[in-house]
């Protein structure tokens, strides 16, 4: 398996082997509007190296949205009882 990185524009996606990548390659995708992914993923190709990405992605977003969720909850218990016990 190779490390590809992956470069995101709002709705394209190119993964490129690690050990291909120059300043140069990285100044060029900056200047079509990509930037660089702070995540190195280890695939066979490239299809497989996004597919990855998505799913570490997706996977971090349902994290998020329970963590918030939660905190939300605890938010709102603390507001009750806060309300609870000024207005006694």
């Amino acid at each position: 398996m190779s490390k590809y990185v992956v470069f995101i524009k709002t709705d394209d996606s190119k993964a490129i082997k690690k050990e291909s990548i120059t300043h140069t390659l990285i100044k060029e995708m900056k200047s079509k509007g990509f930037r660089k992914h702070h995540v190195e993923v280890e695939a066979e190709n490239e299809k497989e190296a996004i597919n990855k990405l998505n799913e570490n992605n997706e996977d971090f977003f349902n994290s998020l949205s329970e963590f918030s969720g939660n905190v939300f909850i605890c938010s709102a218990c603390v507001v009750i009882i806060a309300l609870i016990y000024f207005f006694s």
